[in-house]
Parts: structure tokens; sequence; C-alpha cells
């Protein structure tokens, strides 16, 4: 797939995460809210190893990119946050 389709893959799911994890109770049930962040995580936690790794620099690599400091530490929590990294993982998150 090219490189291109996959930054537009991940700006969309960063999108509805982003809306997910910081809308209040009152647009979104916080209960459906956390049932599709676990929907949106299942099929990355399928991925091969490779796969995973391939995502996480993804990641890393938009989060460098980023101009806006708050966006920016949204999207360099997103791999733990989404299970691809461990919770200890200390290497995850040098991210300049």
């Amino acid at each position: 797939m090219p490189d291109e389709i996959h930054k537009a893959l991940l700006e969309s799911l960063l999108g509805c995460l982003a809306f997910l994890e910081h809308s209040d109770s009152d647009t979104v049930d916080p209960d459906s809210a956390m049932r599709a962040l676990e929907n949106a995580a299942y099929p990355l936690l399928n991925l091969s190893d490779a796969d995973r790794a391939s995502l996480v620099t993804m990641f890393e690599q938009m989060a460098t990119e980023e101009t806006d400091a708050g966006w920016r530490e949204f999207i360099r929590l997103q791999p733990r946050g989404l299970g691809l990294v461990p919770a200890d993982d200390s290497d995850i998150g040098a991210i300049g």
C-alpha cells in the first residue's frame, strides 16, 4: 500500500481516537467510547511483530513532524494506548 494511503489511514485513526478520548459523556457514552477504542485496537494487535513495529515507527515519525505540541504528545502516546508496545517500554516516547 502506498505511503500516502498509510499516512491518510493513520491520520483518520488518530482523529477518531482523539474524538473518542476527548468527548464528554454528553457527546459519547463512555462505555460506547471504550468499546470503539477496543475495536480500533483489536485488528492492530493481530498484526505481526514486524508490522506492529512498522506502525509504531509511523506514529513516531508523524509525531516528530507535528508542530502542535499537544497533538504531537497525543500521537506519541497512541502506540502505548493501543497496546502496540508494553506499558513499561521505556524506549517509546523518546520522540523529540
